[in-house]
């Protein structure tokens, strides 16, 4: 045995003898674990473990405490329990490993250090100092977001802060002496852990009763319905696809070439929107056939509620006896942070490469939203770390490649059997940001000068990384945008290859698109422009060779009724949608008023009184801020960067589409009162 087993075996073998003796010591003599030295009443690891407990737990209640509101606006008292719960019990896992990790250390130490004392100090300097700096960074945090709200430091600030304060920690506690050290942890941080070790225990019950589950990627295997004659029907949805950045679409850098290539056997839409600018509220929007203030799906953290879970497309199209699956890289996009996942026969979640997509994976809890609110909400400061290493060890490589989504969809198609019509709804990050192109695409529009792309991240648009230009951050988008176009050329050409793009509906579309412009830059928030929701839309049919153009104005929530309607299933009553059938048979739609909206401000279960709603026809299109009353009127198809607001002088246009917009609010409000 090595010389560290046989001590650790000591210490384990010293603990159980502790523990015989339990009704002659304290509860937490009763935990210690000791490394034989005459310094062993001054270790007492079993008392530095009760403190890196208390010292992350009060992490997570600034955490909550600073988060209660917004997570207040898309959970109840109960749901936010149980994230809480859930958090508090990874927390506690990560308590103890990092307090074996010090005891661990405690033994090749001995060689460095001679004194004992040194010893028993670098133990609880290293125990104590990195809870403390993590709970500081925390307090820093949440006083940040207070004064500058805006302001996001960059992953070397990020990085260099937390080393610089933990070595801060370590050193005042080294020099702190061992009695007052002890005493402060004895009477002020062990009461603290007992009750959160309480907690933790009404929590573990509660999630059990409640049926948590980790969620893993699952594939059930076909079963014969005797309908092979439907097409199959290949969705495919690339995350932040700017239209206007799209040489598709005439943009003067060719960005989009295979788009382009499928375009010559589609339907391309001109004006295609998105119902919303960030992607939960868009993709469900894509799966139910729903309007934003219809599926009450508001926040990246909402979900579908009770039977808005079960009327979706991949229900729908599985009631026809269709075999339905969903690949996505963006968590936000999927069916376990939807709830539809009751609804398809298989699920893969191509998870981001490193630290971070390990911890995106192992907090994948079915029932509650810990992907979601561990990362944004209780604790951000793991993600924060886990995003620092990953960048420290592979700086800028991109953490979530299309390839690894469309090789999972191939290696599906080819496992299945057959039997059934295919339903296969593929989601892949690029181009969003961070734009980190991959090798084989860079410079291809950023200038040359250009060496390090480790600064293309969207931040502030008025605090820009150091050496990076509005133009070079546009210019890597864009590649980014021609990598994500790449990777679906290559998996329709595998389609087309195999025969499947012959007789198979395709789709290509996008969840939203990403600002360049108005003074802004990223998506979400409160703006409805044209580069936020003006989004592709392919539509390939069995057989099809030519390319059509299509001038009629569409929506996302309409892609659920005109698959309905291709594929002979009636189109239900609670779909906002409608079908683009007759435009596929060169017929002009009906003449109608479309929406996209951001309503992150309201809570899930309240009337909508907040946010932003945009409304078109066919030549305006007008944008209510409703908590403001701001308003702004563009003639969409002629004012392409939206710079003459037409509200005083096209009054008429303006009253006429405020109307239909608050009238349509006013009944929303009417049904959710009802819900």
């Amino acid at each position: 045995m090595s010389p560290a087993g046989g001590g650790i075996a000591r210490w384990f073998t010293i603990l159980i003898a502790k523990l015989k003796n339990e009704h002659r010591a304290s509860p937490t003599e009763g935990l210690r674990v000791l490394i034989p030295t005459s310094e062993d009443a001054a270790l007492r690891p079993g008392l530095a473990f009760l403190s890196i407990v208390a010292l992350f737990c009060l992490s997570l209640e600034i955490e909550l405490l600073q988060q209660i509101d917004s997570l207040r606006l898309y959970l109840t008292t109960r749901e936010i329990g149980l994230e809480a719960g859930v958090a508090l019990l990874l927390l506690l896992a990560i308590a103890g490993c990092w307090w074996l990790l010090v005891l661990l250390v405690a033994q090749p130490a001995r060689i460095f250090l001679r004194s004992k004392r040194s010893r028993v100090h670098l133990c609880w300097s290293l125990w104590i100092a990195v809870p403390l700096a993590y709970l500081i960074l925390d307090l820093f945090q949440d006083v940040k977001l207070e004064i500058l709200p805006r302001w996001h430091a960059g992953t070397n600030i990020q990085v260099s802060t937390a080393f610089g304060l933990s070595f801060v920690c370590i050193a005042v506690i080294f020099y702190i002496s061992w009695p007052v050290l002890g005493e402060f942890c004895r009477t002020r941080l062990v009461p603290i852990a007992r009750v959160h070790f309480a907690i933790a225990v009404v929590a573990v019950v509660a999630l059990w009763v409640h049926g948590l589950r980790l969620f893993h990627d699952y594939e059930r295997p076909g079963v014969a319905t005797g309908v092979l004659s439907s097409p199959d029907i290949y969705l495919i949805t690339i995350d932040t696809l700017r239209a206007e950045d799209t040489s598709l679409f005439g943009y003067g850098r060719p960005t989009t070439p295979n788009l382009e290539k499928l375009a010559q056997r589609s339907f391309s839409f001109e004006h295609y929107f998105a119902n919303s600018n960030f992607t939960t509220s868009a993709t469900v929007s894509i799966e139910t056939g729903k309007l934003p203030w219809s599926h009450r799906v508001f926040h990246g953290g909402d979900f579908l509620r009770d039977q808005d879970q079960y009327q979706n497309l991949a229900a729908l199209l599985k009631q026809r006896g269709y075999y339905t699956a969903m690949i996505s890289s963006n968590f936000l996009a999927t069916p376990f942070r939807h709830r539809t996942l009751e609804s398809y026969d298989a699920v893969q979640y191509a998870s981001p490469k490193g630290f971070t997509g390990f911890r995106l994976r192992e907090t994948n809890l079915l029932g509650v939203n810990s992907q979601y609110t561990l990362t944004f909400s209780l604790i951000r400061g793991v993600n924060a770390l886990c995003a620092s290493v990953d960048h420290l060890l592979w700086r800028d490589r991109y953490p979530l490649p299309a390839e690894d989504v469309f090789e999972r969809a191939t290696r599906l198609l080819e496992r299945h059997d057959g039997s059934q019509p295919v339903f296969l709804w593929s989601h892949v990050m690029p181009p969003h940001d961070p734009y980190w192109v991959p090798p084989a695409y860079r410079h291809r529009f950023v200038s040359e000068g250009v060496r390090n792309y480790d600064n293309f991240v969207v931040p502030d648009i008025k605090r820009m990384r150091p050496g990076v230009s509005l133009q070079d951050l546009r210019a890597s988008y864009d590649e980014m945008m021609l990598y994500a176009d790449q990777c679906v050329g290559e998996f329709l050409d595998r389609l087309d290859r195999t025969g499947r793009l012959d007789r198979s509906i395709v789709i290509v579309t996008a969840d939203h698109g990403e600002m360049f412009d108005h003074n802004r830059l990223a998506h979400g928030g409160p703006d409805l422009y044209q580069g936020l929701i003006h989004i592709p839309l392919l539509i390939h049919l069995p057989g099809q060779k030519q390319g059509v153009r299509i001038e009629d104005l569409a929506q996302q929530a309409d892609l659920l009724p005109t698959l309905l309607d291709l594929v002979g299933a009636p189109v239900p009553s609670w779909v906002d949608g409608a079908s683009l059938n007759p435009a596929l048979e060169s017929r002009t739609l009906a003449d109608r008023y479309i929406f996209s909206m951001n309503l992150e401000p309201n809570s899930t279960f309240d009337a909508v009184t907040k946010g932003t709603v945009a409304v078109m026809d066919g030549n305006f299109k007008f944008v209510r801020y409703l908590e403001s009353g701001k308003e702004q009127l563009y003639r969409y198809k002629t004012d392409k960067g939206e710079e003459n607001n037409l509200v005083q002088s096209e009054p008429e246009a303006a009253q006429r589409m405020r109307n239909v917009l608050l009238e349509k609010l006013e009944e929303v409000n009417r049904r959710s009162v009802g819900r």
